[in-house]
């Protein structure tokens, strides 16, 4: 079985949530303020910054729960590995959200021309409220077993 510490998984997640959320700053001064035609286009690329920015900053909460459950109350088992798994879900949704626009923008500075990179957005979606509900079941067992072990003492 893999060893892994939740101060790394806090720490990956939270250099992953502010990828997101410098993504999505620099994407916002691509928005025209007066689109041509209908601004479905400049609508669309509002939508995915306004997503880059929530899904950046949740990943940072969730990081910032797991780092600060671990140091300060040292969770049980099964709440560390909920909090972990929050964190470690919110931060592979980054990952499958702002990946796939960054690889194309790379891609399409060195080479000149655009190269589709695949479609993770479905996935990216789901892990999202998975990465919320398992941080929040996480924090609610270990309270709920703290506040048993100070009701016993």
């Amino acid at each position: 079985m893999v060893n892994v510490r939740p101060r790394a998984v806090a720490l990956g997640t939270a250099l992953l949530g502010a990828v997101s959320l410098l993504t999505a700053v620099v994407l916002l001064p691509t928005i025209p303020e007066n689109p041509p035609g209908t601004g479905f286009a400049a609508g669309l690329t509002g939508i995915f910054v306004l997503l880059y920015a929530v899904v950046g900053l949740l990943a940072l909460v969730e990081a910032g729960v797991l780092g600060l459950a671990t140091r300060v109350w040292e969770p049980a088992e099964w709440p560390r590995r909920l909090l972990m798994g929050g964190a470690a879900a919110g931060g592979l949704a980054v990952v499958l959200l702002v990946g796939p626009l960054l690889v194309s923008r790379l891609v399409a500075t060195l080479l000149d021309r655009l190269v589709p990179v695949g479609n993770a957005l479905g996935i990216g979606l789901v892990l999202v409220p998975v990465g919320i509900g398992s941080t929040a079941l996480g924090l609610a067992i270990h309270l709920v077993e703290h506040v048993r072990t100070r009701a016993r003492t």
